[in-house]
């Protein structure tokens, strides 16, 4: 607004000299107020308790096509990818321990032929007084360019679930990631025969306010 210079009897404008209101200055703040970066101030930490709690567990060899399938089923119940994959794990190991699912292991024809320490029996080398052998040479191989990709998964299960997990590949002596596979196998096929059932259930959120449009 133009105010009238009672000196020079001239008419100035306060807004466009300073780029301010002339009501600006009879805003009242706060005593923090333009001092935000202050000596000694410090952000808050970040609360990451939740994330401590619920830590993604790591596994290998869980195929990309599986993962888009139970990806796609969370997005269509509009839940995370996590809890499928929990829902699928637990109904699997409820099924094998009402054995009414039975998990079988059998031999990888990629992984080693023989080894020095079965499981259950005696170690495989012992002391003798043969004579000397030569020590065979190293085979060298063609360098390949192309490097193997192993797909691996993160999931964020509860530590009850995981160790479950554990549990089952030690007691098969195979990997994680075949058993996580085939629990994730199960439960998508469970699903899609009507055997399973997924309700989700509405969660709590944040409230927030919003200036309605006049």
């Amino acid at each position: 607004m133009p105010r009238k210079d009672m000196l020079t009897d001239t008419v100035t404008d306060t807004t466009a000299d300073t780029g301010r209101s002339e009501f600006a200055s009879q805003i009242p703040l706060t005593d923090t107020a333009g001092h935000w970066s202050r000596y000694g101030r410090r952000p808050a930490k970040r609360n990451r308790k939740w994330e401590k709690e619920h830590r993604p567990y790591r596994y290998v060899n869980v195929s990309v096509e599986l993962r888009e399938q139970v990806l796609a089923l969370a997005e269509h119940l509009g839940v995370t990818v996590d809890e499928v994959a929990r829902a699928f794990v637990e109904y699997g190991v409820e099924c094998v321990n009402e054995e009414k699912l039975h998990l079988r292991a059998q031999p990888n024809p990629h992984g080693r032929k023989m080894t020095l320490f079965p499981k259950d029996r005696a170690k495989g080398w012992q002391e003798t007084n043969e004579s000397p052998r030569e020590m065979p040479a190293r085979k060298k191989k063609q360098i390949s360019k192309v490097k193997k990709i192993y797909p691996a998964v993160s999931y964020r299960l509860p530590k009850k679930v995981h160790e479950k997990i554990c549990c089952l590949a030690m007691n098969l002596d195979v990997p994680l990631g075949d058993v996580v596979s085939f629990l994730l196998q199960h439960g998508l096929d469970a699903y899609r025969n009507g055997k399973l059932s997924l309700k989700p259930q509405p969660v709590t959120v944040k409230k927030t306010l919003r200036r309605n449009q006049p």
